[in-house]
C-alpha cells in the first residue's frame, strides 16, 4: 500500500522506526521489538540505513582500503519484516555512499520485493564535523535523489532500460521544525524542503520535536511557502537523562525547560522513565488534536517505551 493513500484516508495512525541489527547480532532482537508493538497495529515500519564506510586495513601482509559494513543489509530485513508480519515497510534511502547507477539498481531490487515506499534522505557525513561529500556520480542533496526516484515513476532510467515498466515508489522526506543544523537560516531550510517536495516527494516525516509552539510555527511557515503535503511529526519518549542530554547537545533539538527540569531533577531511572512516558502520551494527544494525521515513533531500543505510549493513545 502506498503510504500517501494510508495517510490521507482520515484514520489516525502511528508508525515506528527501527535500526537494522549489527552483523554479529541475531535478527530475533528486531523481531521481538516489532512483536511488542504489533498488537497496537502500526501503520508502517521505517528501517534506517547505514551506508558502507571505507576503512584502512592494517596487518603484516595487507595495507589497503576495505569496505566496512556494520549493519545487516536493509534489503533482506525489509523483505523479512514485510512478509513475516504483513506490514508495510519503508526503507530509508540515502545519497551517502551511492552513485546514480547503484541507486537505480537497488531501488529496482526493492521494487521486485513488492516494496512501494521509500524515505529519501541525504544522509550524514562519513565522520562528525565533516562536510558531506557524495561519491563520484552521486548526489549532494536529497532533492536530487527524489528527482531520480520520481523519474523512475515515469519509466525514465539512468541505464536507459528499454521496455521497462515504471517503478513506482511513494516518496517521503525529512523536515526539520527547528532547522537542520547545516542550514544557513530557517528560511533557507524551508526552501530546501520545498525543493524536495517540488521534485516529487509525497509526504514529510519530521525530526524529533518536543516544543509544540516550534512545530506549529514551522508548519504554518511551510504552508505559506506552498508546501501542502501531509506532515507526520517524529517523537521519541524522553525516558532518561542521558537521552535528553544526547538529543539536546548532539542533535540541536530544543527541549522545553519545564520538561528538562523535571527529568534532570529525578533521582532514579524509574522516575525519569515515568515522566518521559507521561509527557509523550500528553504530547501525542496534543499533536492529534492539532490535526496531524499520525505520529512516527523512534524506537532506539526494545520498544517498551513506545508500547507504553501507544497503548494509552491509540
Amino acid at each position: 500500500m502506498r503510504l500517501i493513500d494510508l495517510i490521507t484516508q482520515g484514520k489516525v495512525f502511528f508508525s515506528i522506526e527501527i535500526t537494522p541489527p549489527f552483523k554479529n547480532k541475531s535478527i530475533t532482537t528486531i523481531f521481538k521489538t516489532i512483536e511488542r508493538i504489533l498488537p497496537y497495529k502500526p501503520a508502517f515500519i521505517n528501517i534506517t540505513y547505514h551506508p558502507l564506510k571505507i576503512t584502512k586495513l592494517y596487518n603484516d601482509t595487507i595495507d589497503n582500503d576495505y569496505i566496512l559494513k556494520k549493519h545487516v543489509n536493509p534489503l533482506g530485513l525489509c523483505a523479512a519484516i514485510k512478509y513475516k508480519y504483513n506490514v508495510e515497510v519503508v526503507p530509508h534511502f540515502v545519497c551517502a555512499g551511492m552513485n546514480k547507477v547503484i541507486v537505480e539498481d537497488t531501488l529496482i531490487d526493492f521494487h521486485f520485493l513488492g516494496i512501494e515506499n521509500i524515505l529519501a534522505l541525504r544522509g550524514d557525513p562519513a565522520f562528525a564535523n565533516e562536510t558531506f561529500k557524495p561519491v563520484d556520480g552521486g548526489y549532494s542533496y536529497a532533492y536530487e535523489l527524489v528527482t531520480q526516484i520520481n523519474s523512475m515513476r515515469k519509466s525514465l532510467f539512468v541505464n536507459d532500460i528499454a521496455n521497462y515498466d515504471a517503478v513506482y515508489f511513494c516518496i517521503g522526506v525529512a523536515g526539520y521544525p527547528e532547522k537542520h543544523k547545516e542550514a544557513s537560516s530557517f528560511d533557507a531550510d524551508i526552501d530546501s524542503l520545498k525543493m524536495k517536495i517540488d521534485a516529487g516527494a509525497d509526504y514529510i516525516i519530521t525530526q524529533l520535536c518536543y516544543d509544540i509552539d516550534n512545530l506549529l510555527n514551522w508548519l504554518n511557515k511551510i504552508r505559506k511557502a506552498g508546501i501542502t503535503v501531509p506532515v507526520i511529526p517524529g517523537l521519541k519518549p524522553l525516558i532518561s537523562k542521558n537521552l535528553l542530554v544526547s538529543l539536546r547537545d548532539n542533535y540541536s533539538i530544543n527541549i522545553p525547560s519545564f520538561l528538562e527540569k523535571k527529568i534532570i531533577g529525578t533521582k532514579d531511572s524509574e522516575s525519569s522513565y515515568k515522566i518521559g512516558i507521561e509527557h509523550a502520551i500528553e504530547f501525542s494527544n496534543r499533536l492529534l488534536r492539532e490535526g496531524f494525521p499520525g505520529i512516527h515513533y523512534f524506537t532506539m531500543g526494545n520498544g517498551k517505551d513506545i508500547e507504553d505510549v501507544v497503548k494509552n493513545v491509540y
